[in-house]
């Protein structure tokens, strides 16, 4: 029955940790690393590789043909999705063809990108300039918020005794009724999972303005007039 608890639990850790399918890559893929990207530079050396960040959304801006998404970047954690308790090493901006409603990719939601190194962007942070790196993504995937909340379990038992809970006055679970306490982690799961692969838009072909040929009249044959013609003047030679 032990080996069978171990066995479920390792297969749900498993299921847990696949990559949405909106952001995978094929294994033998090389991702950049943000840390990686050189922002004194005029333009990132590593410009059109591949690379899969993610972190919490600081805003979006529409533009006339892309959306740019400020994301505060984090590192890469289970499943790809950005582990909020490390520490940040900076922002980039997701570049997204067409439409992106801010209140769908709301401030603080975490989302991953996967797409192309692109050029940097300049902006302001408060009054000072910031070089954003920047990746055209090609798919991404927002995560469901999730809010962890301790709750305490405690029962009275004047029989219970456990190796786990050894009361004595320098442990934090003792208990001078002879109770017992538990801590349970209760995750709460809001919103929902979003994602897509961009699909890029091809540029359509300009249709070229249809030229109309004036219909021309063909001249009516003569022949027959001509015959008359002739006709008359014979009758009056006669």
């Amino acid at each position: 029955m032990k080996t069978l608890g171990i066995l479920i639990c390792i297969l749900g850790l498993s299921a847990c940790s696949t990559i949405p399918q909106e952001i995978s890559v094929n294994e033998n893929a090389k991702l950049i690393h943000y840390t990686n990207i050189d922002t004194s530079q005029a333009s990132p050396t590593q410009k059109g590789e591949l690379a899969r960040w993610g972190g919490k959304i600081v805003g979006v801006e529409n533009k006339k043909d892309v959306s740019e998404i400020e994301v505060v970047l984090f590192p890469e954690g289970n499943a790809g999705k950005p582990n909020v308790g490390g520490e940040s090493p900076g922002r980039f901006k997701a570049v997204v063809e067409g439409f992106v409603d801010p209140l769908v990719f709301e401030t603080d939601r975490l989302i991953t990108v996967v797409g192309k190194v692109g050029d940097f962007s300049q902006g302001l942070i408060g009054e000072q300039n910031y070089t954003y790196p920047t990746v055209d993504a090609v798919g991404y995937y927002m995560w469901k918020k999730t809010e962890e909340v301790q709750v305490d379990n405690i029962g009275f038992s004047p029989f219970l005794y456990s190796r786990h809970y050894r009361r004595n006055f320098f442990n934090p679970w003792y208990d001078p009724f002879g109770g017992h306490r538990e801590r349970y982690r209760v995750i709460y799961n809001g919103g929902h999972s979003q994602g897509k692969k961009v699909v890029p838009v091809k540029p359509t072909k300009p249709v070229s303005p249809r030229v109309v040929q004036p219909e021309i009249s063909e001249p009516k044959p003569t022949w027959r007039k001509r015959t008359e013609q002739s006709n008359s003047n014979k009758r009056v030679q006669i």
